[in-house]
C-alpha cells in the first residue's frame, strides 16, 4: 500500500469551501482567492492524492467518492483549528487568526522548537535552515497575535500557547496525515455517484427499487434522481452532469453523442377516478373529447400520442389540459378530480392500480412503447451504472 499523503492546510480549506458551495466560483468569495488559484489548489491536491476529488454534477461541482472521503477529514481538520482558537482565546483573552493563514511549516517549526528548546536544534530536526525556522515562527506569532516563546541565552522557552499549537499539529496530522492513496483509488471517479435523469411518467417504480438495493449494498454511494424534460436531461447527460436517463426511447434518437438501451415495454393507458362517469359511457376516444385531461407537456412522446389519438378520430385534441411531470402527482390529481390521465404503465402496474383509480376501457391503437436507458455513446459505463442497469433488467 502507498504511503499516506499530508495535504496542505490551504488545500484542506479549499476542498471544504468548494464542497460547501458546490462551485469553484462561489468558493473564491469564501476564501478571498481568485478562481485560478482555487482551481490550481484543487488540482494540486488531486495530483498529490492521485485521485479526482470533484466532478461536474447536476447541482454544480460535486465531490467524487474519493472527494467525500477527503472532505470528511478536511472538515474535521478545520473544526480542530477552530477548537484551538477557542482554547487559546479562553486562556489568554486574545483570539488568534489561524484558520485562514495557518501552514504546516508554521506548526512544524513551533512543535520542533517546543521539543528542542532552540531554533537551531529545530532547524537540524526539520532539515531546514535556521532563517526558515525564524520566518515561520514570526509568521505564526503574527497570526497568533501574541508571543509564543520567551527568549533566554541558550534558546527559547515555550509559553502555553506554543504548547497548544504543538498539540494542534498532532491533531491535524491525525486528520490530514492518514489519507491512504490506495483507498482513494479504489473509490475514486464517477462510480461514487449515480445521477439518473427521470423522464416524465415512465419507470419510476423501478428506479426507486434499484436505488433501495444500491443503498443497502453500497452505503457510501451518492444517488440522485433528477426529473426533467428530454432536451434538458439530454444536454445534462452530454455534459456529464448525470450518468443516464430513463424513460420512453426516441425514434429516431435526436442526439448523435447518446445511445439507447432497451429494457422493456409499457403501454399508453387511460386512467380516471374509479367512480368517474366515463367508465359507463365512453366507448371510443371521441366520447372523451369534452373531458378534462392530465397529460405530459408539449414535446413529449405522450403528448404527441395524445394529440394523434383525437386527430386520427377526426376531432380536435382538447385544449384544456393539466400538464404534470411527476407520475405520482398525476395519479393523485386524477384521484381527486374529474380529470382523465394518459399515462404509461407496465402490465403489472395496470393490474395493481391504486384502489381509487381505474383503467378507462377505451381502445388505444399503437399504444405499445419502448422504455430504456439513454447514456453517452463515448466511454465505458461506470461499474455503478452497470450495476444499476443489471438491477433494472432483473426487475423487468
Amino acid at each position: 500500500m502507498a504511503a499516506p499523503v499530508r495535504i496542505t492546510l490551504k488545500q484542506a480549506r479549499t476542498i471544504d469551501a468548494v464542497a460547501r458551495t458546490r462551485s469553484v466560483e462561489h468558493a473564491t468569495r469564501l476564501l478571498n482567492m481568485s478562481q485560478p488559484v482555487v482551481s490550481r489548489t484543487i488540482a494540486a491536491a488531486e495530483k498529490a492524492l492521485c485521485a479526482p476529488l470533484f466532478q461536474r454534477g447536476w447541482s454544480g461541482t460535486e465531490p467524487t467518492a474519493a472527494g467525500e472521503a477527503v472532505l470528511k477529514r478536511c472538515a474535521a481538520a478545520l473544526q480542530v483549528i477552530m477548537r484551538a482558537e477557542d482554547d487559546i482565546e479562553a486562556n489568554t483573552g486574545t483570539r488568534p487568526n489561524l484558520l485562514n493563514f495557518l501552514r504546516w511549516r508554521h506548526l512544524d517549526a513551533v512543535s520542533a522548537v517546543v521539543q528542542s528548546g532552540s531554533a537551531s536544534l529545530a532547524s537540524d530536526q526539520l532539515q531546514v535552515t535556521q532563517p526558515a525556522i525564524s520566518r515561520s515562527l514570526a509568521a505564526i506569532t503574527q497570526y497568533a497575535r501574541q508571543p509564543l516563546f520567551r527568549r533566554r541565552k541558550d534558546g527559547l522557552d515555550a509559553f502555553d500557547i506554543a504548547r497548544r499549537l504543538a498539540v494542534l499539529r498532532d491533531e491535524l496530522l491525525a486528520e490530514l496525515g492518514a489519507i491512504e492513496i490506495d483507498t482513494l483509488k479504489s473509490n475514486a471517479g464517477p462510480s461514487g455517484r449515480l445521477a439518473v435523469g427521470m423522464l416524465p411518467f415512465s419507470g419510476q417504480d423501478f428506479v426507486a427499487r434499484a436505488f433501495g438495493a444500491l443503498t443497502n449494498t453500497n452505503p457510501d454511494l451518492r444517488l440522485m434522481a433528477v426529473p426533467g424534460s428530454y432536451d434538458m436531461l439530454a444536454r445534462a447527460l452530454g455534459r456529464g452532469e448525470i450518468d443516464c436517463m430513463l424513460g420512453i426511447l426516441r425514434d429516431p434518437l435526436p442526439y448523435a453523442d447518446l445511445t439507447q438501451v432497451f429494457l422493456y415495454h409499457e403501454r399508453y393507458t387511460l386512467v380516471a377516478r374509479k367512480d368517474h362517469a366515463c367508465h359507463s359511457r365512453a366507448r371510443s376516444i371521441s366520447d372523451l373529447k369534452g373531458e378534462k385531461w392530465i397529460v405530459a407537456p408539449h414535446g413529449t412522446p405522450i403528448r404527441s400520442y395524445f394529440e394523434s389519438l383525437f386527430q386520427n378520430a377526426g376531432t380536435t385534441p382538447p385544449a384544456q389540459t393539466c400538464e404534470i411531470l411527476s407520475f405520482g402527482n398525476a395519479e393523485r390529481v386524477v384521484a381527486h378530480s374529474d380529470s382523465i390521465a394518459l399515462l404509461s404503465y407496465g402490465d403489472q402496474h395496470v393490474a395493481n392500480l391504486p384502489p381509487d383509480l381505474r383503467k378507462v376501457d377505451v381502445a388505444l391503437p399503437g399504444s405499445k412503447i419502448a422504455i430504456g436507458l439513454t447514456r453517452r455513446t463515448h466511454g465505458s459505463p461506470t461499474e455503478t451504472l452497470e450495476m444499476f442497469e443489471a438491477l433494472l433488467r432483473s426487475y423487468v
